[in-house]
């Protein structure tokens, strides 16, 4: 093959290449409401938060579903050096099957916060659900 029939015969499979017939898909819907449940430890005078990101406008619902003693169930948003939560919302919650504390939020990140307010002496482990958008 000449130098010139090569390069056509390059071009054309490069052209080939980048010229596909791929069918343009949708984009794909978040999946709401989204469940976390979030188990850990909180120590005396302590406070244990967790961030999420809301996908979408909708409701925050926080229950409180383990503790042996009340305690402070909280949402916010995260603190802006990541050290905590600052809490818009809050409540003192015993476990219950139904959420302690909802509320509306737009699409962006917040935080739930759990936090000691009866003086506990020792720490204990607690467990809470959280549903969002």
């Amino acid at each position: 093959m000449t130098r010139s029939a090569t390069r056509i015969v390059l071009l054309a499979a490069l052209l080939n290449v980048s010229c596909s017939d791929d069918t343009a898909t949708s984009p794909t819907e978040p999946t709401s409401p989204q469940t976390i449940t979030w188990t850990t430890q909180l120590v005396p005078g302590g406070s244990s938060s967790r961030s999420l990101d809301a996908s979408q406008s909708g409701t925050i619902s926080v229950t409180l579903q383990s503790a042996p003693v009340p305690v402070g169930l909280g949402i916010g948003v995260p603190q802006a050096n990541g050290s905590g939560c600052r809490t818009t919302f809050s409540t003192t919650a015993t476990p219950a099957s139904s959420p302690q504390l909802t509320t509306s939020v737009e699409e962006g990140t917040y935080c739930v916060i759990v936090f000691d307010v009866v003086g506990i002496t020792n720490p204990f482990t607690f467990t809470v659900e959280v549903v969002h958008p």
